[in-house]
């Protein structure tokens, strides 16, 4: 064993090799730091007495299945020129950590891979240690987010606890990172983001949401140079709940009148047409044949489903003037305030096809948080989950069990 082991396997600059000892289990590296490292750490000179000393214990990278420590003497400077006394500043570890930088390092490479709690089994380390080894190098990594590239964003919430609590998620739609998350899906939870991202994000252009009103007006206000795209699938959400809601106040005008309804054709209506199997095709077909209004109001939900299929932006101006009128005229309750959003909402309608986005990335994205949730059983440090949440996008382990 020397001097240069410890350079070169631990990257220990500065320090002379005494002995090892084995307990334990582990293997201890006793050393001393060499005294032309001495310096003060205020002004830098290397005019020092010693006034004292005292043994640290570090964690080095382990070998193999064994824990191994470096033991380490030290001594407590007095400086000539300044008058300072402190302790030597170690540039292998630096502050009052009992870890070296390459042990850390070897906990983030190995965190790539494996869950907190497995790298805390493997290296017989706390979790709170893992944890804040972690924390430390995503603070780092994402304590500055450039946004002068972000051309497309999008915006959605996922609850956080239980009792109706949100946390709202921005993302970067070319690259699938989060840019931002907060607690809250309130327009004043979010507008300091978006007045940030008015002065920083020169080149954004689109933002894709649901039809939220907070987040909408964030936007309106905050970003008025940006075009909103409301999303396809909560359009068709919202159409969807007009039909359920039709098709509840048919049975209850049937149940009224002593007329006898079968069972089982709620959920046939909200699939779509074309992707029945021929048994259920038939239950819909018997159920629209009796019923005029829901023929007419799932024929209008299977017509707007064409419409994101549109080619050009002027056909899709076309169809949503036609498809509002045909609403309008319906006599149908819901469809006619179906009509009245659509109309309200026609210019971010017609932006999807001016950008082609969706709210389908950030909607897989939420699935994957949902499963970190579930695997660490929830976070009691919001600070450090809104970390991993910014680094989530290339993680490289599974996310299951």
């Amino acid at each position: 064993m020397s001097t240069s082991l410890l350079h070169h396997a631990y990257r220990l600059k500065g320090v002379t090799y005494n002995c090892t000892k084995y307990s334990d289990g582990k293997i201890i590296f006793q050393a001393e730091l060499k005294r032309n490292e001495y310096r003060c750490p205020e002004c830098h000179s290397k005019d020092v007495i010693f006034k004292g000393r005292k043994r640290r214990s570090f964690l080095l990278v382990p070998c193999g299945k064994k824990a191994v420590l470096l033991d380490l003497l030290l001594h407590r400077l007095l400086c000539q020129r300044c008058g300072k006394v402190r302790w030597p500043y170690l540039a292998f570890a630096p502050g009052k950590q009992r870890y070296t930088n390459s042990f850390a390092l070897f906990v983030i490479n190995l965190l790539q891979h494996m869950t907190i709690k497995s790298v805390s089994s493997l290296l017989g380390v706390s979790w709170d240690l893992v944890k804040q080894i972690h924390e430390k190098k995503l603070k780092s990594l994402y304590a500055y987010i450039d946004l002068r590239q972000v051309r497309y964003i999008a915006i959605d919430e996922f609850s956080i606890k239980k009792g109706h609590v949100y946390m709202s998620i921005i993302i970067d739609m070319e690259t699938g990172r989060i840019l931002h998350a907060v607690e809250g899906r309130r327009k004043e939870d979010i507008a300091p983001f978006f007045k940030k991202l008015a002065k920083k994000a020169d080149k954004l252009q689109a933002i894709a949401m649901d039809m939220s009103h907070s987040y909408t007006a964030a936007a309106l206000e905050y970003l008025p140079h940006v075009d909103i795209v409301f999303d396809r699938f909560h359009v068709s959400a919202q159409v969807n709940h007009a039909l359920d809601t039709l098709y509840r106040r048919q049975l209850h005008h049937l149940a009224k009148s002593g007329q006898k309804t079968s069972g089982g054709g709620r959920f046939v209506l909200f699939r779509n047409y074309t992707e029945l199997d021929p048994h259920r095709k038939a239950r819909l077909d018997a159920l629209l044949e009796v019923n005029r209004p829901l023929f007419i109001m799932h024929s209008m939900k299977e017509q707007l489903r064409l419409f994101w299929q549109l080619p050009t932006l002027n056909s899709a101006r076309r169809f949503l003037t036609l498809w509002s009128k045909d609403a309008r005229e319906s006599g149908i309750k819901e469809l006619k305030k179906m009509s009245k959003m659509i109309a309200a909402r026609q210019t971010q309608l017609l932006n999807y096809f001016k950008y082609r986005l969706t709210c389908g990335k950030i909607e897989g994205l939420i699935n994957k948080i949902k499963t970190l949730k579930r695997q660490t059983y929830g976070f009691r440090d919001m600070l450090y989950f809104k970390l991993r949440l910014y680094h989530i996008h290339v993680q490289r382990y599974s996310l299951s069990g």
